[in-house]
């Protein structure tokens, strides 16, 4: 019998923490990326074909631990594109994952899995205290005044449809969903819409490749960043992220799998240098001189970027139980906006070809490349607990900086499968990742940050009518460069939820959850907290 028959996978969220949880056949995705054209003058995104790809379905698969993308293209009749956590949310559960800033809905059952086609239909009420992640007191967006959180009513529907087939040793299916959801207080409609596709193949049971994508336009910082997040701000407007990886795993001898790797990342997001506005970063006064220079780059100065990941390691079966693992993995990141991120040498305020043009730093000022070396071990003490730790070292080059810095590498999960429908699992990982903090002038460019992010959910059904789900993420971040003002200092950032669901039928069931997040950071400005409630029905087919 084929592997794809013989392992049911568990449906976990936060399972998109990395290599290192990978207790059977390792996730790929295939680098099948839709770019937003740009050019050199205004280089912002609009929303083209996409595809979001899933693993396979419970039973299907020979993947014990599952990635689930979710992928957004938005429009709105606003300037102004606001957090959708509950849209983010439908998208998220009703495919089997959760992230904990979106709402939850319960997974839907094996029989509706097991279907060649599924329709589902989402009507729900909330309330959002801070949908734009304001911190108590803040500079408006126009540059004059002070913003406080804005909060809102609003009204949400969403509706999916999906499609799968699977044969003995390859599976795919596809997925699509709309969603329309309005804000009471600012009379604000959103609509968002998602497609998603995948491919797995087994050639023999030596030999298997495993190729997806998922493309975002969103503004959720758990939706943009589905792991480490380096924003933790809501960021309005077409926010891209496309992500694809290819695996390959092939026996080499009885005790020894080979497995080979490439993921690609990249980001665009929509606000450039010409779009920020009341900063003044390009868009000073003409008759004055020149622009006004502050350390106020647009988000696609800071965070616009190709994340490149390859990935060789060896892989010996020392029991049926126990793998060990001895990998390697390159990185590559590269920053794609051509824009000034921070000017550390003064003046500070003159135009373009000026002093401090030529004395500023470009976004690609952080690129870099990195190396690591670990070791690991995918160990299954039942058929139902699986664990899965990666550790090592981590040599990070920022190249054109002329800096370089070594720190650990750990990637560890556990998962447990207590019940049927029931189970838990919780991990750990500490990697370099891009931030959103530049510095300010006068000082050197935070080049990126060190995290350490915690995360453990739960899914428990009390019965056949009432199910309840928790999630939650917990990270703290060190900057790396920036001077003595920033290297070393950090933030703290929570997400959480808690969901429940009653089924009045095995078609129609009613739902309500709170999400809470908090951000708490060395620097003023920055903190801020939310809270987010929604009560809803959902009906599937």
């Amino acid at each position: 019998m084929s592997a794809l028959k013989e392992k049911r996978p568990v449906s976990y969220p936060f399972s998109h923490m990395g290599e290192g949880q990978d207790e059977g056949i390792p996730v790929a995705i295939f680098l099948s990326r839709i770019l937003a054209f740009q050019d050199s003058g205004n280089y912002q995104p609009f929303a083209g074909l996409i595809f979001e790809i899933r693993p396979v379905l419970a039973g299907k698969c020979s993947l014990t631990s599952r990635l689930e993308f979710v992928t957004t293209i938005s429009g709105s009749t606003k300037i102004f594109n606001p957090m959708k956590p509950n849209a983010l949310a439908t998208v998220l559960l009703v495919l089997g994952a959760a992230t904990a800033q979106s709402q939850y809905i319960p997974s839907l059952p094996p029989q509706e899995l097991s279907k060649p086609w599924t329709l589902s239909g989402d009507v729900r009420g909330f309330y959002d205290d801070n949908y734009r992640t304001l911190p108590g007191s803040s500079p408006s967006t126009t540059g004059t005044g002070v913003s406080h959180p804005a909060a809102s009513w609003g009204e949400d529907f969403t509706g999916l449809g999906s499609i799968n087939h699977t044969t003995e040793d390859t599976s795919i299916g596809g997925s699509y969903i709309f969603d329309a959801r309005h804000y009471e207080k600012y009379d604000l409609l959103d609509y968002t819409h998602q497609a998603g596709a995948h491919f797995e193949h087994e050639f023999s049971t030596h030999f298997k490749l495993s190729a997806s994508d998922s493309f975002v336009d969103a503004q959720e910082p758990t939706i943009i960043d589905p792991g480490v997040i380096s924003d933790p701000f809501v960021v309005p407007g077409n926010n891209l992220r496309n992500t694809g990886r290819i695996d390959f795993t092939g026996t080499i001898t009885k005790d020894f799998d080979l497995h080979l790797g490439y993921a690609n990342t990249f980001y665009s997001y929509q606000q450039t240098a010409r779009s920020v506005i009341g900063y003044g970063f390009d868009t000073g006064n003409p008759d004055a001189g020149g622009a006004t220079y502050l350390a106020r780059p647009s988000n696609s100065a800071l965070l616009d970027r190709m994340e490149q990941l390859a990935t060789v390691d060896l892989r010996w079966k020392a029991t049926t139980q126990t793998t060990g693992v001895l990998g390697y993995q390159f990185g590559h990141t590269d920053y794609t906006a051509p824009e000034y991120i921070i000017f550390p040498y003064p003046p500070y305020n003159v135009g373009p070809g000026g002093p401090a043009a030529e004395q500023g730093f470009l976004s690609n000022i952080r690129n870099l490349d990195s190396h690591c070396a670990y070791l690991g071990v995918d160990e299954n003490f039942a058929t139902n607990l699986t664990a899965s730790l990666r550790a090592g070292a981590e040599y990070v080059d920022y190249y054109i900086f002329h800096d370089s810095r070594v720190s650990p590498y750990v990637d560890a999960s556990i998962a447990y499968q207590y019940l049927p429908d029931d189970s838990a699992r919780v991990g750990v990982k500490h990697v370099h990742n891009a931030t959103d903090v530049v510095g300010e002038p006068g000082t050197l460019p935070v080049l990126d940050e060190q995290t350490t992010a915690v995360f453990a959910s739960e899914s428990h059904t009390f019965s056949h009518k009432f199910d309840i789900t928790f999630t939650g993420q917990y990270q703290h971040s060190e900057f790396v460069g920036g001077g003595p003002g920033f290297d070393g200092k950090g933030q703290d950032f929570f997400v959480a939820q808690v969901s429940f669901a009653y089924h009045f039928t095995p078609w129609l069931l009613a739902e309500t959850g709170y999400n809470y997040s908090r951000l708490k950071s060395d620097f003023a400005g920055r903190e801020y907290a939310r809270d987010f409630g929604f009560l809803g029905l959902r009906t599937t087919w």
